[in-house]
């Protein structure tokens, strides 16, 4: 089956056979699901260029050597990094050894708002990730809730500031702005003042790597700058296009979200892309801890093992925590009813 680079690459090669490729300068963004809003901003910063992106989200079939050839043509080249396996020939460092003049896209990961999130890479299908209901990404709370044989209405309860507090979710923001700027400053941008611009205006994150529309227009910004070309000043909110938002949204809870002036939500999106036929599915906290329940059951324990839960379960203390904080607060539950 075709994937989309390989869509792509045809589309490109049968538009210059036929002479249609016009738009100067030519500009080329290769990347995932980021790739469509540094695309987009890009041609919305530079209207009279001829912008193409790359989705490399699936294996395809297009070989490493024709991709470069194809992006060799284009006046200027950004892509994001790509893992080998989605290519056939390589990966990103391979596609650097072919064409050394791509410019490289930081990937937009920050896990300020999202420090309850990880991966289940399932260890028995090579490290698949196990989707629930938000996709790949999962509450570590549920899941360990899950694995020591809470209930719903027992995982439930121990949403809120006293465990966030005791797991250290308080205290992820510095780390993850950190590694965010040391990123960005790999790929030659400083996006410190960009970040503090974000942040005073609300979360800016639908997941630890799903950044919004916005985000990804000051980035293209700051990469088109760098390639020395003439930016026209354009208000984004105008023109807004958001494609990530289609996927699933975890929530910033809004015990999190207070702690930096903004408002938060137990409110999880499921990925709707066919927007025709429906406008889409959300969860209450309840709803999604009984559907991430459905969906660990279905799995066997080793299965459901991501390191944070192989690291909490050798620490006795943090058992001792999860038992504590859901006793507690049913019984202020209950002695309010």
């Amino acid at each position: 089956m075709l994937s989309e680079i390989d869509h792509q690459l045809l589309h490109v090669w049968s538009r210059r056979l036929r002479g249609r490729e016009h738009g100067a300068p030519r500009i080329a963004v290769v990347g995932n699901c980021q790739s469509f809003g540094i695309a987009y901003g890009m041609k919305l910063l530079v209207p009279a260029a001829h912008v193409d992106r790359f989705t490399i989200v699936r294996k395809g079939m297009t070989t490493l050597p024709l991709l470069a050839k194809t992006l060799a043509s284009y006046d200027h080249v950004f892509s994001l990094e790509f893992q080998p396996g989605f290519v056939r020939g390589g990966g990103w460092e391979e596609l650097k050894a072919l064409l050394p003049r791509v410019a490289p896209i930081p990937s937009i990961v920050f896990s300020g708002f999202h420090p309850d999130t990880i991966y289940i890479l399932d260890p028995t299908r090579s490290g698949f990730p196990i989707e629930g209901p938000t996709g790949p990404y999962h509450s570590a709370i549920a899941l360990f809730a899950y694995l020591r044989g809470m209930s719903v209405d027992q995982t439930v309860a121990l949403f809120g500031e006293p465990l966030f507090e005791a797991l250290g979710y308080f205290d992820v923001w510095q780390d993850s702005a950190k590694e965010f700027l040391d990123l960005a400053k790999a790929s030659g941008l400083d996006l410190s003042s960009e970040l503090v611009r974000w942040s005073r205006s609300g979360p800016f994150m639908y997941s630890m790597n799903h950044p919004k529309a916005h985000v990804l227009f000051d980035v293209a910004r700051a990469l088109l700058t760098k390639a020395g070309l003439k930016t026209a000043p354009v208000e984004f909110a105008d023109f807004a296009v958001d494609d990530i938002v289609r996927g699933v949204v975890f929530p910033v809870y809004p015990e999190i979200a207070e702690r930096y002036g903004h408002r938060g939500a137990y409110l999880f999106k499921r990925s709707n892309y066919r927007l025709a036929r429906n406008v889409g599915q959300f969860d209450d906290l309840r709803g999604y801890i009984a559907a991430s329940f459905e969906v660990y059951g279905r799995h066997q324990r080793a299965q459901l093992m991501a390191p944070r839960m192989v690291e909490w379960e050798s620490n006795p203390d943090v058992g001792k925590l999860f038992d504590f904080h859901a006793a507690d607060a049913l019984t202020r539950k209950y002695a309010r009813a």
